[in-house]
């Protein structure tokens, strides 16, 4: 597990997706080394590398908001593509405060 950011007494954790997934209760299998859920008390997002025309590209998520209750969409943009993991844990962590403040 390791910190993306601390945010109004929140942390987001970034943490395997086999390793949540074992949390979760879910098959484990088939997840990449490259491959984060992005954690509060909940899974809030998701962080991954993938190949875009032919370049590694670290894609991210924003997939809620917890204290929003479940099922409110995240307003666009709640995705994006970062050249590297830190890039993409920077830009997941400033869309998510945004959505926080209302934004």
């Amino acid at each position: 597990m390791f910190p993306v950011c601390s945010s109004w007494g929140m942390t987001l954790l970034l943490r395997k997706s086999s390793a949540q997934a074992r949390i979760e209760g879910w098959d484990p299998c088939n997840r990449s080394d490259d491959d984060y859920a992005v954690v509060e008390d909940t899974i809030v997002g998701r962080i991954y590398r993938e190949m875009i025309v032919g370049k590694p590209k670290w894609r991210w998520f924003l997939q809620q908001i917890p204290e929003a209750g479940p099922g409110r969409p995240i307003p666009p943009p709640n995705q994006g593509v970062a050249d590297t993991l830190e890039e993409a844990k920077a830009a997941l962590k400033k869309r998510y405060d945004e959505v926080r403040q209302g934004k």
